[in-house]
């Protein structure tokens, strides 16, 4: 989410519209979360994630996922909002600033009655978000007095009770470390007012992998004190590479459980939201303009640029040239999300929420459904579907006898069928763990008995697991663990 700000700083929003760094920086059968269903490869490329664990469990089922909608985009957000509803728990349009203590200024097109009421008519909760447009300093000023506080907590439970919202997303970034006690005693302070009208509190923070975090925004936000007092804590688990960084990831997969297996240890897990980022950054050395899928595609169309997929971050990439300049483009799209929607349950959070919906990759919500496990080729469109499972059936037998051997920068795998009721197994899921510790992530589907992971890192060592599937979608038992390390 990337809080902007108002008119006169409009070029500031389009380049900003996706670089949060600055405002922050299964089921067994189907592999099903309710928001997720993992998405794999073929064996004609190696989509390995290092170091994740399977899918947990069937709590996941009930869980619903939150999103941001930008005032920029705000048609066609509403619209991709409308074409998915039923996934969505709440809604939070980004429509307020925070200008002082007393003044919170709309954005453009901010409280659109069709918004209002096309969300609420669906039965989703409406929670708008403020932010402080990056401006660390009047976030200082509001803090710096027990009566500029209750001012402004006294302003934000006015608009949310007279507007008849459901609560308030806070978003307050880019603050100083200096001001964390301060920060954490408003907004304790404005969740006991706000709930003494019945009304929510989510509020947004910086990533971090550890206390107190490695630059004055998330210095700035207390997890574990926060988490006691709001409903949600929305955790920005994205801008790994940002705008003015080299370019790289958005959310490296290893970061992003990092980030989450964090939160959860300091916040109660169902408190967390892990925010998931729908966009990439186009770089010019460190120049990076903020980009949405469409706009991606785009580009990857007019300069006839092939998809990549960097193994170690599950995130997709490709470069070009363009007026004699590399451009090197990073950004999520369904293949990439998938693998990340595990790490929820994996952690037992209490759902994901999205920056931001318009113009991102639509087939993301196929995988958010979980109505369908998407199998994806190398330019990640879907090549088939994995049907639903049939309960009534018995799994395949669990694969036997597999082996793993390392190659230079590759793993060459091989096991023996499994058979169902009525013959062969339909395909096989292939795990990998690089952790050592048990956590296993699924990175490929293949109907063969034999799978070539390439591009790894050398001298790395990996543990893998197969399970076989039916043609219902039933999924076996793991196989044994079998190790390799590539080779120099």
């Amino acid at each position: 989410m990337l809080f902007q700000s108002r008119t006169s700083k409009i070029v500031k929003v389009v380049d900003a519209c996706v670089d949060h760094r600055r405002m922050t920086s299964s089921s067994p059968r189907l592999l099903r979360w309710r928001i997720a269903a993992v998405v794999g490869v073929l064996a004609t490329v190696s989509a390995m994630v290092p170091g994740m664990g399977a899918p947990a469990a069937e709590a996941a089922s009930q869980k619903k996922i939150s999103a941001w909608l930008p005032y920029w985009d705000q048609a066609r957000g509403y619209q991709s909002f409308v074409d998915n509803a039923h996934l969505y728990a709440e809604v939070s349009p980004f429509w307020y600033e925070m200008a002082s203590a007393t003044s919170i200024v709309p954005y453009p097109n901010a409280e659109d009655p069709v918004v209002i009421s096309g969300v609420k008519s669906r039965g989703v909760r409406l929670i708008p978000t403020i932010t402080n447009n990056f401006d660390s300093a009047r976030v200082t000023t509001m803090l710096s007095s027990a009566l500029n506080r209750t001012a402004h907590v006294t302003a934000l439970v006015n608009l949310v009770t007279l507007k008849g919202y459901d609560g308030i997303d806070v978003d307050y970034e880019n603050m100083a470390a200096a001001d964390r006690d301060r920060y954490t005693a408003f907004i304790t302070q404005l969740a006991t007012a706000l709930h003494g009208v019945g009304k929510t509190l989510t509020v947004a923070v910086h990533p971090k992998t550890s206390e107190p975090g490695n630059w004055s925004g998330p210095q700035a936000h207390d997890y574990a004190a926060l988490g006691k007092a709001v409903d949600r804590l929305r955790v920005m688990a994205y801008d790994y590479h940002w705008s003015t960084s080299g370019a790289g990831p958005v959310a490296p997969l290893s970061w992003v459980n990092d980030v989450a297996r964090f939160a959860a240890s300091q916040v109660a897990p169902e408190k967390v939201q892990l925010g998931m980022a729908l966009y990439g950054y186009d770089w010019v050395g460190t120049a990076g303009e903020g980009v949405t899928f469409d706009t991606v595609m785009a580009r990857m169309r007019q300069y006839g640029a092939t998809r990549q997929w960097s193994v170690n971050d599950a995130a997709p990439w490709f470069s070009y040239t363009a007026g004699g300049k590399k451009h090197t483009v990073w950004y999520e799209d369904a293949q990439s999300i998938a693998a990340k929607l595990p790490i929820v349950d994996r952690h037992g959070l209490g759902g994901a929420v999205f920056w931001r919906l318009g113009g991102e990759d639509p087939r993301v919500w196929s995988q958010v459904g979980g109505d369908v496990l998407w199998i994806q080729d190398a330019g990640g469109s879907p090549a088939e579907d994995v049907p639903s499972s049939d309960e009534d059936a018995p799994a395949p037998s669990a694969p036997a006898s597999l082996v793993a051997r390392g190659r230079a920068g590759a793993v060459a795998l091989r096991w023996k069928a499994s058979t169902t009721a009525t013959g062969t197994a339909a395909g096989y899921e292939i795990y990998v763990s690089r952790s050592g510790d048990g956590d296993y992530t699924k990175i490929a589907s293949t109907a063969g008995t034999t799978f070539l992971l390439t591009g790894l890192p050398r001298r790395t060592t990996y543990e893998f697991q197969v399970k076989a599937y039916d043609e219902a979608g039933n999924v076996s038992a793991a196989s044994n663990v079998a190790s390799a390390t590539t080779r120099k």
